[in-house]
């Protein structure tokens, strides 16, 4: 699994005295245009694609240490760390106190253990959700009460309109 974690320059001083961290500055951020010769954003780099489309701000990449992909947002002011698992965004708070007494290798691993964690629990809300009843649309109710109305009857409603334009018996009978 790929890891993109986006943060600010003071946080990624950190983690660049990891023993495994190595330099790894990416690709160019843009590129001539080869319709108009203007500067194009690159796209080529999936993540820094999409991150720029999200946020519409600029991230540099840093360097790697294994699968996870470092990059700096220079304004990100908090003390945070934005890790991204298939485009899902997980934020998690600096804890300077265990980066000193530990060191950043272990504070690597405890952000991947709580990451992992974050991401069973989205799983299983996203499991309980799909398994919720789907409340029955009721179309009569928009007449009734529109008041009461969820997106779901207008739906109903709207479908049960067209299919009575659309029905045989609408049709004037030929002889």
């Amino acid at each position: 699994m790929a890891y993109q974690i986006v943060t600010n320059p003071k946080i990624m001083s950190y983690i660049k005295k990891s023993r495994y961290y190595r330099v790894n500055l990416g690709l160019a951020n843009t590129v001539n245009d080869p319709k108009g010769g203007d500067r194009v954003f690159n796209d080529r780099d999936k993540f820094q694609y999409f991150y720029n489309n999200q946020y519409k701000t600029t991230i540099y990449g840093q360097g790697n240490v294994s699968d996870m992909m470092f990059y700096v947002d220079h304004y990100i002011k908090d003390d945070v760390m934005a890790v991204y698992l298939n485009n899902d965004e997980f934020i998690f708070e600096l804890d300077e106190k265990l980066i000193k007494e530990k060191g950043p290798d272990y504070y690597l691993g405890h952000i991947l253990k709580e990451l992992d964690a974050q991401h069973e629990e989205r799983a299983k809300k996203v499991e309980e959700k799909k398994a919720e009843p789907v409340k029955e649309a009721n179309p009569d109710k928009v007449m009734v009460n529109p008041g009461a109305v969820t997106y779901e009857d207008l739906q109903a409603y709207l479908k049960k309109k067209r299919e009575e334009r659309y029905s045989v018996e609408s049709f004037p009978k030929q002889e």
